[in-house]
C-alpha cells in the first residue's frame, strides 16, 4: 500500500507517516521511483503489528547520563571558584 493510504488506515496526518519512513520508523517500507517520481510502499501485513513510534527524545543510555553528571558537577565547581575569587576582590 502507499504512504498515503498506510495514514489513513492508522489515522495519522501523511506529514506524520513520511517522517516514520524517512527515519525508518516503519517495518518493510521501501522507497521506490518511476522516472523522476519518489514513492514508498509499505506491505499490507504491517497494520496488525504495527505499534505507533513513541514522542519525544528517546531515553539517555547510562554513559550519556553519566557524562552529564559529570559536566554538570564540573560546572558547579567553576561557579563556586568564581564566586569565591568575585568575593575577594570586592573585600
Amino acid at each position: 500500500m502507499t504512504a498515503s493510504a498506510f495514514a489513513e488506515k492508522i489515522n495519522t496526518p501523511y506529514p506524520t507517516v513520511a517522517a516514520w519512513l524517512r527515519e525508518g520508523k516503519v517495518p518493510g517500507a521501501a522507497l521506490h521511483e518511476f522516472g523522476n517520481v519518489k514513492f514508498w510502499m509499505i506491505p499490507v501485513d504491517v497494520l496488525k503489528d504495527f505499534v505507533r513510534p513513541k514522542k519525544g527524545r528517546p531515553a539517555l543510555t547510562e554513559e550519556e547520563k553519566a557524562a552529564r553528571a559529570k559536566k554538570t558537577a564540573a560546572t558547579k565547581a567553576a561557579k563556586k571558584t568564581t564566586a569565591k575569587a568575585s568575593k575577594k576582590t570586592t573585600e
